[in-house]
């Protein structure tokens, strides 16, 4: 392994981008979401049946072939869900900068001198294993990452955002610590963030 292919991934930089998650506030149509309605159909058609007692030789053979296609296809799709990413119930978009001396969301521009308060919430990285989430796809997409500001008129944002390699977030390490500097973040806040002890 060469010095170049090894160094990158973990070195701070002046600035740093990331990609803006920004969750659909409707109902999203996903792969888990279809599979769910594929399972219930067939019981809805069957209900009756259950609910009245009526014995199986009088439920029509029709109703069988009816019923189970949709659920043994349902089936199928969710063992084969388990080898995708997860779907977003929203959009990867705009982007997030952070510099010292501002951070940019989305081209909307935050000096740090007007801001009384910075915290990052790092959850997710991108490809991170999801063990319960077989339906939605197993692999997750690194969106479950938060900024939150405060300015000093009290004015509070949040963000998510996408960290695409599990320590992406050491490149912005001088920012954190000029936050630090400015009483902007705490030392244990970047040390949790970073993920240090």
């Amino acid at each position: 392994m060469t010095h170049e292919s090894s160094v990158p991934e973990f070195m701070t930089e002046d600035y740093k981008i990331f990609t803006i998650y920004k969750p659909t506030k409707g109902f999203v149509w996903t792969r888990a979401r279809i599979i769910y309605v594929l399972f219930a159909l067939p019981l809805l058609f069957m209900a009756p049946a259950f609910i009245l007692g009526i014995p199986d030789k009088e439920i029509p053979h029709w109703l069988l072939w009816i019923a189970f296609p949709p659920m043994f296809i349902a089936l199928i799709g969710s063992c084969i869900n388990i080898f995708f990413p997860e779907e977003l119930k929203g959009q990867l978009q705009g982007k997030l900068i952070f510099e010292k001396e501002k951070i940019t969301i989305d081209n909307e521009v935050f000096s740090t001198k007007d801001l009384q308060y910075i915290e990052i919430i790092q959850n997710d990285h991108k490809g991170r294993y999801i063990g319960r989430n077989g339906l939605d796809g197993q692999f997750s997409q690194g969106c479950n990452n938060q900024l939150k500001i405060r300015r000093l008129n009290y004015e509070e944002r949040l963000v998510f955002f996408q960290i695409k390699q599990i320590r992406e977030l050491l490149q912005i390490s001088n920012q954190l610590n000029y936050y630090i500097e400015l009483g902007l973040m705490t030392k244990e806040a970047r040390n949790s963030t970073l993920n240090y002890k």
